[in-house]
Formats: structure tokens, C-alpha cells, sequence
């Protein structure tokens, strides 16, 4: 491919990039009242971001002398992407001007870290990998902090920002290692000098891996900064945090496990299978015992990170390629779908948080229905989709997880799903319990009520139905998408 053609190639980054410059421009000449301009201006760009996805969709080209890939994986993730982008700008502006934190910073901050999440889901060389990461992180550090007259927000900054840095060295040194042993850091070039004999050597080097991706995710025992956080972080930011970084880590599994180390996949898939059950687990225990929501959702997105893990060992457990496809499209339809329920449902949270003295525990839940009866039924809607319940998108996330891993031999670990999700019944039910069958506080907090955010709310309620009852034309892109890897 020519110079023009490798550009036309990276057009959603590009346009990304330039609607960070449009942002930061816009906003010096805005006057206060008029800031929510920045809003739509943000989605606008957002959306034609999208539609160069469409674009560049079924070029599946390596560029860049084989530093980034353009194939259908990637371009499924920008788009992705891009829709936890769109949400998060949308559910933002109310609770934000509530608390005078600049719309402009965040807009620009959050879409530089969506330039990071597209980087990393196009990434074919551990370099540029490890870019998109920082690319990601750097900008969700600032997010997580941006309150900064609050201590809770600084302090789950700053415990994200240091034990992330720690996270990150350790995956750069797993790289370091890698380029020793193969003598380059390209993907498909890794993979084809693994002979599939390990060595203590390489052992190490994924050893180092495994820990600064599970970081990332948030998988047991590297979750330790997520409640703090997220607690800690503005609530439409939490929910932002917990879809949109973790679905750029996922990309960098799929990159460095399911490519690079794709030929190990038989020694790496144990450490990997216990990791999945500690950290489905031990997320929906802690989950049950919070009274505060946003802590409870937290500790659930932990918990969801078990259930995608369970795609990657799906994969990693067979040799058939079409179950072992099975088992990323898998990952990839369950990180869409948990996408919009869980940012909706942080959404709502915040709110019910328009007195800033209130921090979303459960009473501030009580009696919702009464209050804001189409609020209280969004919320019912997400809790039974994240739940599992039919006719939910969450219901065929699991479903299609389940079947992966049982078509991979992975029965057991199926069950151990199902009884994880009967588990995390109890804590989203007690919510839709609190609004429908509880008495309000004598004092309830005012409701949050922006226009955008209820419009982000609307689309999200109506794509979790659509998505669980008309599953098709999605799984149809997904099964394409993770063709590419075969």
C-alpha cells in the first residue's frame, strides 16, 4: 500500500485526533453558559469517527512495515469503542456541571484515551501495543482524579496512577524478555519463533505478561486499586472506567495471548483458568456484602472480567479452529453488551447523586419507583441484563460464554459461571427490591436531569433489549471479527 492508502487506513484515529485539537479550540472561546456546546460538537465527531469504521472495514492490511494492523478484530473494537465513547459523553455533562468540573478537559481527556483503546485493538507489534496502552491509561489516571477538590477522587487517582505505573514496567520488562528470547517484537513474527516447548526463560517472560495484563482488567489478585478508584472517580467516569479500559486491555490479551503466544496457549491456559475463577469469584462475594452501589458495581465489574476470561481459556483449551473462534467471539460480543448496561447503569447512579453530600448507598434507591418511574425501570432493566436475565443483552453474553466453554471441553468451569451468576442475583436484585418495595428516604435527593442523559439512558435501555432479543446482526460481525485471527 501506498502513503495515502496507509492513512486512509488509520482514518477513525485520525478523525479522533482531530477532534481533540477541534475540543480544545472550541473551548477557549466558549463562554460558561454556553459550554454545553462541547457536548453534541463531542459526539458529532464521535459519531463520524464511526463511520469511517465502515470505512476501513474489510481492508485487513498490515501497515506501517508491519507495526498495525487493520483487520476486522480491530476495526469491531474501534467501533466498540467508539460507542462507549458517544454514552460517556452524553451521560457526563449534568453531573459535571453540578460539581463545576470542566466539560471541556473532559471531553478532550476522554477522547485522547479512545484514541489509545483504537491504537491497542490495531496494535501488531509489542511496541506499538505497549503505546496504545499508555496512550489509554495515561488519560484514564487524569479521569479518575479529575474532582480535584475531592479527596476520594484524588486519592483513587493517585492509587490507580501508581500501582498502574507498577503495572505497566512489569509488562514492558515481560516485552523486554519476549524481544531477548525471539529477537523481535512483531506479533505474528513471535508466534512463528515459538516452537511450543517451554523454557524456563519463557516462563518468565509470560509471567511478567500475565500480570501486567490481568492488572489492566482487573482480575483477582491485581483488582486491588479498582474499588478505590472507581469509588473515588466522578460516577459517569466510573462508568466509563469500568467498560473502556478494561475493553482495551481485553484487545491486548487477544493481541499478546490468542497471536503472540498463541502456539504456548496449552501452558499459559492454567494459570489463566485460575485467575478466571478467582476473579469471577471473589468479585461477586465482595459485591454482596457492599450497601454502597457504586462501591457494589465496582466489585461486580470484577466479577464480569471472570466471565470474558472465561472466552480466553475457551480458546486456549482446544485445538478445533471453530471452537476456538467460538471462544473470541465470545469475548467479543459479552464486552459489547457489558459495555452499555454497566456505563448505563454507573449513569444512574450519578443521577441520584445531585446532592454532592450523598454517595449512591442503597437508600438513596429506595422508593425510586414512586419518584422517577422511568428511571427506576431503566435501572430494573440493566440490573436483570447484568443479572443474566432473558430477554437481556446480558442473558446472551452469558449464554454464548457458557456455550463457548463447554463446546471446549470447559464444563466444569461453565457451572462455576452459573453458580457465580446465581450469586450476583442476590446484590442486583436487592436493588430493584430497594426501588420498588421500599419507602423513599424522608428527605430524597433531587434527580439529576440533563437531557443528554437521558437520552444516553434511553439509547442504552433500548440497545440491551434489542441486543438480547435480536442478537443476530451483531453476532454476524462478531464471527467475522474474530475470523481474522484464523
Amino acid at each position: 500500500m501506498n502513503y495515502v492508502d496507509d492513512l486512509v487506513t488509520l482514518l477513525p484515529e485520525l478523525i479522533l485526533a482531530a477532534l481533540v485539537l477541534v475540543i480544545i479550540t472550541t473551548d477557549l472561546f466558549l463562554s460558561r453558559p454556553n459550554k454545553w456546546i462541547l457536548t453534541p460538537l463531542t459526539v458529532g465527531g464521535l459519531i463520524l469517527a464511526g463511520a469511517a469504521c465502515v470505512v476501513v472495514w474489510d481492508i485487513n492490511e498490515t501497515v506501517y512495515s508491519g507495526f498495525y494492523i487493520v483487520d476486522d478484530l480491530s476495526v469491531f473494537l474501534k467501533a466498540a469503542t467508539i460507542v462507549i465513547g458517544i454514552l460517556s459523553a452524553l451521560f457526563a455533562p449534568g453531573y459535571l456541571a453540578v460539581r463545576r468540573i470542566p466539560l471541556g478537559e473532559f471531553n478532550m481527556i476522554l477522547v485522547t484515551a479512545l484514541i489509545g483503546m483504537c491504537v491497542l485493538a490495531s496494535s501488531s507489534d509489542l511496541i506499538t501495543l505497549f503505546l496504545g496502552l499508555e496512550l489509554m491509561t495515561m488519560p484514564s489516571y487524569l479521569l479518575t482524579g479529575l474532582h480535584k477538590t475531592d479527596r476520594y477522587s484524588n486519592e483513587g487517582g493517585l492509587k490507580y496512577f501508581l500501582l498502574g505505573s507498577f503495572a505497566s514496567a512489569i509488562l514492558l520488562f515481560g516485552i523486554a524478555w519476549v524481544y531477548g528470547l525471539t529477537g523481535t517484537t512483531n506479533v505474528a513474527e513471535i508466534a512463528a519463533a515459538l516452537t511450543g516447548q517451554m523454557s524456563p526463560a519463557l516462563l518468565v517472560a509470560i509471567g511478567f505478561l500475565t500480570v501486567g495484563a490481568t492488572f489492566k482488567i482487573a482480575a483477582v489478585p491485581f483488582h486491588y486499586w479498582t474499588p478505590d478508584a472507581y469509588q473515588g472517580a466522578p460516577t459517569p467516569i466510573t462508568g466509563f472506567l469500568s467498560v473502556g479500559p478494561k475493553l482495551g486491555a481485553f484487545a491486548l490479551l487477544i493481541r499478546v495471548f490468542a497471536e503472540a503466544l498463541e502456539p504456548l496457549r496449552a501452558d499459559w491456559l492454567a494459570i489463566f483458568v485460575v485467575l478466571t475463577v478467582l476473579t469471577m469469584t471473589l468479585g461477586n462475594v465482595v459485591a454482596m456484602t457492599q450497601l454502597n452501589v457504586k462501591r457494589m458495581l465496582a466489585y461486580s465489574s470484577i466479577a464480569h472480567t471472570g466471565y470474558i476470561m472465561v472466552g480466553i481459556a475457551a480458546f486456549a483449551n482446544t485445538t478445533d479452529p471453530e471452537v476456538a473462534a467460538q471462544g473470541i467471539e465470545s469475548v467479543l460480543f459479552y464486552l459489547l453488551g457489558y459495555a452499555v448496561m454497566n456505563i448505563a447503569a454507573f449513569a444512574v447512579v450519578g443521577m441520584l447523586q445531585r446532592d454532592t453530600t450523598r454517595f449512591g448507598g442503597l437508600n438513596s434507591f429506595a422508593g425510586l419507583a414512586s419518584r422517577a418511574p422511568m428511571r427506576a425501570a431503566a435501572m430494573a432493566i440493566l440490573m436483570l441484563s447484568l443479572t443474566g436475565i432473558p430477554p437481556t443483552v446480558g442473558f446472551f453474553a452469558k449464554l454464548y460464554v457458557l456455550l463457548a466453554a463447554v463446546e471446549a471441553g470447559l464444563a466444569w468451569l461453565a457451572v462455576i459461571v452459573v453458580l457465580n451468576a446465581a450469586l450476583a442475583a442476590f446484590y442486583y436484585l436487592r436493588v430493584i427490591v430497594y426501588m420498588y418495595m421500599r419507602d423513599p428516604e424522608p428527605d430524597p435527593a433531587p434527580l439529576e436531569s440533563s437531557g443528554f442523559g437521558s437520552l444516553a439512558l434511553g439509547l442504552s435501555v433500548a440497545a440491551v433489549l434489542a441486543l438480547g432479543i435480536f442478537p443476530g446482526a451483531i453476532l454476524t460481525l462478531v464471527e467475522v471479527s474474530a475470523a481474522s485471527l484464523f
